[in-house]
């Protein structure tokens, strides 16, 4: 939705999904989104990259490390300092699901829950971090919204956590922005949902998209939504379970 030259403290700069079957996550994203895929081996496990052509734009893992939890999408917000941000996570009124730790070569990281139960990984990357320059492409993810059962309590954690500003766009949905630039999308969670973030990922055409998606034995949540001035986007579930968006941009 907006675009981003670099990444910067307080933005997203990654997105994973949190999966019970890798195998079957890897052919259904790729049929869906044409992703290909790396396995990189890590201490103990295997990684699995996923490739937006040339471009390594996410990750998928296995969720034998998060037992009871259930299939998720989750994003990475670039801080500063991890073990920073991770405590005051915690003094916030949040949890530190995974304390930080190193991945060698690539930098430091942390999963927390808000105070409303939704996860969140903490980075500082080695080096520069993969920023954009530039709209987002085919395939690649472009926006994140959480729906939260607590807005006036999300606000303030994120606020306090990331320097996060609540505000609203011309179109009338609720903001967070950083330095002036929007981050992510805020709004209630429907009835008897849990507080939950959303990942949106750019397609060609939503009809042809949410087709892809049924025919590899995903489901559709919404059909169509328009933002004014911005697209469109659809609500489903994959194949596993886990739930995204899908985004058409306006024009």
């Amino acid at each position: 939705m907006s675009t981003t030259s670099k990444n910067p403290n307080g933005t997203f700069i990654w997105r994973e999904i949190m999966t019970p079957d890798v195998a079957a996550s890897k052919r259904f994203y790729g049929e869906v989104f044409g992703w290909k895929f790396d396995e990189m081996p890590m201490d103990g496990f295997t990684y699995t990259m996923i490739m937006n052509g040339e471009k390594g734009v996410g990750g998928m893992a296995s969720l034998d490390s998060m037992p009871g939890a259930p299939p998720h999408w989750i994003g990475t917000v670039c801080v500063a300092d991890v073990d920073t941000s991770a405590k005051l996570a915690g003094d916030l009124g949040g949890t530190v699901m995974m304390p930080p730790g190193d991945i060698p070569g690539y930098g430091r990281f942390a999963v927390i829950l808000d105070p409303q139960g939704a996860p969140l990984t903490l980075m500082c990357p080695t080096g520069e971090s993969n920023g954009r320059e530039g709209p987002p492409g085919l395939g690649e993810f472009c926006w994140e919204h959480i729906n939260t059962t607590d807005a006036a309590g999300t606000k303030a954690f994120f606020g306090k956590l990331l320097g996060w500003e609540a505000g609203t766009m011309p179109a009338g949905m609720e903001v967070f922005t950083l330095n002036g630039n929007e981050v992510a999308s805020v709004s209630d969670a429907p009835p008897g949902a849990p507080t939950h973030w959303l990942t949106y990922v750019v397609v060609d055409e939503l009809a042809s998209a949410r087709g892809r998606v049924t025919n590899n034995g995903g489901k559709v949540i919404l059909e169509e939504q328009p933002v004014p001035g911005i697209g469109t986007f659809s609500v489903v579930t994959d194949n596993v379970g886990a739930t995204l968006c899908l985004f058409k941009g306006q024009g």
